[in-house]
């Protein structure tokens, strides 16, 4: 669109110079520019308004729009998001008979009650809404005075850089269109003045936000102090990019930060509900085809018609605190209660919208009762978990933390102050597409039991903001949901914090196809839709804690020009293998890559699995691999032809392979073990045990190297017919070198690789939590239900 401004675009005809040089453009132009933008004909009135409102008064500079106070401008208008990333509209949607007479988007809003605010960008459009609803009025010209379309002119360059605030882009293309907006003289560099009206612009933003704006202006002025990188009074646009990207008030407050999302504003989400229900706004049962449907929002179960949800306000929960100074005790949040059950007071039945139930604590009380009960909320039976949004706080308003000095220049958004005792706040990493789709059900009901801003989605999010979040947090647990690829990937991203002997330890809710990880440590070989507070419940109960080995590979190929698949991983966390294994693996992951549909759950994964072990069973594309391959453990030689011909190698971490085989078998050391040395101490512990007595274990600081024979070797030990494959060492160092192409895998991720040499050697130790979950035969079969509400 902006070539359209060139000498050979559509809108140049209509571009003029004014005395300044700056760029100007008429009614007309105007006209032409916001419907080709839009890409629809808008109401005449709504254009003559856009174009006013950027028409400089008499005396004011032509850089800046008019009826706007210093540094308040189209900014603070860039979209929103909701807590699951969704743009702000949807509330608006919900709320558009509250907002339709919004004031402008340049005033401060009315004062409102507090469960309903609306956000900026709503009451944006509520100007738009009441000017098209304008347009339909006959009297609607002495509102909108006409323009004289060949005189009246608006200058081009804050009606571009404006509305291309609102288009999506990079932080930093955003940050140099604010600077050239607020750059009045275009002289290249924002002084003292300038400066002002930018501050000026945040603290708005900020009362909007309903931010402590009394301890938050001197931290601006300090940020903006701390951005002159040179200290000579004026800020260029290096600095100002260089500031922006590192200064999260800056993206926060200019209105176009990412993660920093409003709260309040409900998560809608369509449910059938199987017990009688009522909506929260009309007061009458839900019904619907098939069942009683209707509309919930995620976060507090808020349920409206899908007719009566422009009617819903937004009391939603707020999920951070934005007056540390103020706000230290955490309040209940009380919601109509639009089911019957007992009161916790008084111990009577409360009828359908005759009480109040608390979002945080899940109590039930009578209205009369609320006064006779604590004003300060407990948390309820989750409390061990949940990390109050009392003690969450922007990181830039933190001036109690030691690290206060810094955190302007953070890249953390939020920080967590002191936490009541007896706490361990558990950090959520979802994967959703795990386990057939189960992690996109997990992530919402999380994030209704504990608070939103401790859940987090890997596919969205990835693990950093929620690890940075809790990274100060002495005392806490960190769930993964996924498999154990995931695992994998929250363990790599944990190893770059420096969490030095405050590394929190990490429990596992099986997702995947295999779940190995998950087996060894306790938690199960899969979800099996338990409610996730009896998962909550073991992870309290939890208190073993293993330090579990990891290993650091490295893969060198013997000719530089051999062409192969990049290798996924460099860390082992539960498997290495080459030959018959790994070729299984590497044929159904192209599978899957080629045809996604067909591996949609846990069950027809195992399946296509059996069907390709079964294939490579006939073809025998690794046979006899131990020709092809040598193996130094901890410097000594292994003989891989002495005994039945190989077709693969594994190197365990973990007692569990193929989602539940123990390659390495169960070892119990004998009972002469201690004696032996002492009558004779001239034969060595190896020569007397061999491997045989040799015990696994996932914490020894050693690797254990089996051989296998054959895939159907690896389903005899599956089906508990073989005991163990064939044991070949153990060991602290491995080198292996290939003289041909294999297919291998680490951790369940294959690849193919040319000729090579690979060294495995220890890298660290990582606390894991051991589940102590016991499931009975009938808790297996019985079916489980899939409401956590």
């Amino acid at each position: 669109m902006l070539d359209e401004f060139q000498p050979e675009g559509m809108f140049y005809k209509y571009i003029v110079e004014d005395e300044q040089g700056l760029q100007t453009i008429n009614f007309i132009g105007f006209t032409h520019f916001i419907n080709c933008y839009f890409g629809a004909e808008l109401p005449a009135d709504l254009i003559q308004q856009l174009f006013l409102s950027f028409s400089p008064k008499s005396g004011q500079e032509s850089g800046l729009p008019v009826n706007n106070a210093p540094g308040v401008g189209p900014p603070s208008l860039a979209p929103q998001e909701s807590l699951d990333g969704t743009s702000i509209t949807s509330s608006y949607a919900s709320s558009s008979s509250q907002t339709s007479a919004a004031p402008p988007a340049n005033t401060l809003p009315p004062v409102a009650k507090p469960e309903r605010r609306p956000s900026v960008f709503e009451e944006a459009l509520g100007v738009v809404k009441s000017a098209f609803q304008s347009s339909s009025n006959k009297d609607v010209s002495n509102d909108f005075p006409l323009i004289d379309d060949s005189n009246r002119r608006i200058p081009l360059k804050p009606l571009v850089c404006y509305l291309s605030l609102l288009e999506g882009a990079l932080p930093e293309n955003k940050l140099e269109f604010v600077f050239h907006v607020y750059d009045s003289d275009d002289n290249g560099f924002l002084d003292s003045k300038e400066i002002e009206s930018i501050i000026e612009q945040m603290m708005n933003v900020a009362r909007y936000q309903q931010w402590d704006t009394i301890e938050l202006e001197p931290i601006l002025r300090q940020m903006m102090a701390e951005i002159d990188y040179d200290n000579d009074g004026i800020v260029s646009l290096e600095e100002w990019k260089r500031g922006g990207l590192t200064t999260i008030p800056l993206l926060v407050l200019l209105g176009f930060d990412t993660e920093m999302k409003e709260d309040g504003c409900h998560i809608w989400r369509l449910r059938h509900f199987s017990k009688p229900t009522y909506c929260n706004v009309c007061c009458n049962l839900l019904v619907g085809w098939g069942g009683k449907q209707g509309l919930a929002c995620a976060l507090c179960k808020y349920t409206v018609h899908e007719r009566c949800v422009r009617s819903a306000q937004n009391t939603c929960i707020h999920t951070y605190n934005t007056n540390p100074s103020k706000d230290t005790v955490m309040h209940h949040h009380w919601l109509e209660s639009n089911v019957s059950a007992k009161c916790v007071k008084c111990k009577s039945n409360v009828s359908i919208f005759q009480g109040k139930r608390c979002r945080w604590c899940h109590n039930l009380l009578h209205t009369k009762c609320i006064d006779q009960w604590p004003k300060e909320c407990d948390l309820g039976s989750m409390a061990y978990h949940i990390l109050p949004p009392v003690n969450i706080i922007p990181s830039f308003l933190d001036r109690t933390s030691s690290q206060a000095s810094s955190s302007l220049n953070s890249t953390t958004r939020f920080s967590v102050t002191v936490l009541p005792p007896n706490r361990r706040p558990l950090l959520v990493l979802i994967n959703p597409k795990s386990g057939g789709r189960q992690g996109e059900r997990i992530y919402r009901k999380f994030q209704y039991l504990l608070n939103p801003r401790q859940v987090y989605d890997l596919i969205k999010d990835g693990p950093e903001p929620g690890l940075h979040l809790f990274k100060s947090i002495k005392n806490a647990n960190i769930l993964v949901c996924g498999g154990d690829g995931t695992v994998g990937w929250v363990l790599d991203a944990m190893d770059k914090m420096d969490y030095g002997d405050n590394r929190p330890p990490v429990a596992v809710l099986p997702l995947g196809t295999g779940n190995d990880l998950a087996r060894c440590l306790k938690w199960g070989g899969g979800y099996e839709n338990e409610p996730l507070q009896k998962i909550l419940q073991s992870i309290e109960k939890s208190s073993q804690v293993v330090y579990m080995d990891r290993w650091q590979i490295t893969i060198e190929q013997t000719k530089k020009s051999d062409k192969g698949d990049p290798q996924p991983n460099h860390i082992i966390n539960n498997y290495f293998s080459i030959g018959v294994d790994a070729s299984i693996a590497h044929r159904f992951h192209v599978m899957r890559e080629k045809y996604p549909e067909k591996f949609n759950s846990r069950m027809r994964n195992k399946l296509w699995y059996f069907e390709l072990g079964t294939s490579e069973t006939l073809s025998s594309t690794c046979k006899n691999l131990h020709e092809q391959i040598d193996i130094l453990c901890d410097g000594e030689t292994i003989d891989l032809g002495n005994g039945p011909n190989l077709e693969g190698i594994a190197l365990l971490n973990i007692a569990s392979i193929y989602g539940g085989s123990n390659l390495w078998g169960n070892s119990r050391k004998s009972p002469s073990a201690f004696h032996i040395p002492i009558l004779f101490p001239q034969i060595t512990n190896n020569a007397v045990h061999g491997l045989q007595n040799r015990v696994q274990d996932i914490g020894d600081r050693l690797i254990e190297v089996v051989g296998l024979e054959s895939a159907i070797q690896m389903g005899q030990i599956k089906a508990g017919v073989r005991a163990n494959a064939r044991r070949l060492s153990q060991c602290s160092t491995v080198v292996i070198q290939t003289h041909k192409p294999f297919p291998m895998q680490i951790d369940g991720e294959p690849w193919m690789q040319p000729p090579c040499i690979i060294q495995i050697i220890h890298k660290n130790q990582v606390p894991m939590l051991i589940g102590n979950r016991k499931r009975s035969t009938w808790n297996l079969l019985r079916r489980q239900t899939t409401d956590d509400s």
